[in-house]
């Protein structure tokens, strides 16, 4: 899922349980270009599973020169503190749909029907961002 500062869905893409995240960057940032969207990214925020020369190349290619990934640790072992800078927002974002239990519990198997109960849950949630938005500014 990708999202905008606010924390708003602007794209997502669905694959089966424990696919690498990688392999659903092009497909979600295929859904922000369709969303008219892509051409307003100014930086993009990723985790260390995109940390590859391959994911930097891909994000040149399609325009976004300012990407920032997290680097994945060295082969030495010591561990690094882990800076989430603007990442918080998508972790938080991306963990709202677990609190449907459609989601959690879905045991069909057609793309199509999860497709369909992640875009309910996203449009709540948009929905729920819009009304937050406004009563913040309308007392």
């Amino acid at each position: 899922m990708a999202a905008d500062r606010n924390g708003v869905p602007v794209g997502w893409a669905i694959e089966g349980a424990n696919r690498h995240d990688v392999r659903l960057l092009q497909p979600t940032l295929k859904a922000v270009d369709n969303a008219g969207l892509l051409r307003d990214v100014e930086t993009l925020h990723l985790d260390r599973g995109y940390d590859y020369p391959a994911v930097r190349r891909q994000l040149a290619g399609i325009g976004i020169q300012d990407a920032c990934i997290q680097r994945r640790a060295p082969s030495t072992g010591q561990r690094r503190p882990n800076g989430l800078g603007l990442r918080w927002i998508i972790e938080y974002t991306n963990s709202r749909p677990s609190n449907y239990g459609q989601l959690r519990r879905n045991t069909d198997r057609k793309p199509g029907c999860r497709h369909a109960a992640i875009c309910l849950a996203t449009t709540i949630l948009i929905t729920a961002k819009l009304i937050d938005h406004k009563n913040r500014w309308n007392p």
